[in-house]
């Protein structure tokens, strides 16, 4: 297996927090013009996934130690100082951040329309058509890789 750049190291890193891909490749010191394009390669590439895998088994975020601690929850009757709802809300988020739930195939990030309204303010007319041209590179982006998804199904 390959190993690892300090980048994707630091990626690998910053998802097994819980942050976006977009963020942790950011804050791994990708550029954020390309983050959300890394972070999709990145989590594409075994070794990145590998590498947050054991982080977060290292934070006893192992699959046996969360089945465990979901059937501890249920044994104790799970609501004695939380509520039902939010030992949910645990147990759904340690499984995002091993990536059980929802399944890979369902995580694509394509919702824009107000991070457009906002990027647009104030700029002029030259500067929107840029910023549209690069969201219409990534609409297509995200289209293609749809598609290929639906050719995998």
């Amino acid at each position: 297996m390959k190993k690892l750049t300090n980048k994707q190291t630091l990626f690998a890193k910053h998802c097994s927090t819980g942050k976006s891909g977009k963020v942790a490749a950011i804050l791994a010191g990708y550029s954020e013009r390309s983050a959300e394009a890394i972070a999709s390669e990145n989590l594409r590439k075994p070794e990145v996934l590998q590498r947050i895998e054991e982080i977060l088994d290292k934070a006893g975020l192992s699959d046996e130690n969360l089945a465990r601690s979901l059937q501890e929850a249920i044994g104790a009757g799970l609501g004695k100082k939380a509520t039902n709802a939010d030992a949910i809300k645990g147990i759904r988020t340690a499984l995002e951040l091993k990536d059980r739930f929802p399944s890979p195939r369902q995580k694509i990030d394509i919702s824009q329309t107000n991070q457009v309204a906002l990027t647009l303010q104030g700029k002029s007319r030259e500067e929107m058509l840029v910023h549209l041209q690069e969201i219409t590179k990534k609409t297509q982006y995200y289209i293609s890789k749809l598609k290929e998804l639906d050719k995998e199904m």
